[in-house]
């Protein structure tokens, strides 16, 4: 299943420079570093087994009316 626009805030100085060195674009550095993490089951070993479902709070939805 391909999974697309999605929208990820990252330090642009960073893959900018990255991508320069590898003479690609920072799209395409973001999508290569992505593919390695899913391609060798990266996520557990940098992120942990912890549960993550607490780390960012849940958005505040809109309610014009209280019930």
């Amino acid at each position: 299943m391909a999974i697309k626009n999605i929208v990820i805030p990252l330090e642009v100085e960073y893959l900018q420079k990255a991508a320069k060195e590898r003479g690609i674009s920072r799209s395409k550095l973001v999508r290569f570093v992505m593919e390695k993490v899913v391609n060798d089951d990266l996520v557990p070993t940098i992120l942990g087994n912890d549960d993550l479902s607490n780390v960012e709070p849940p958005p505040q939805k809109y309610r014009r009316f209280r019930v």
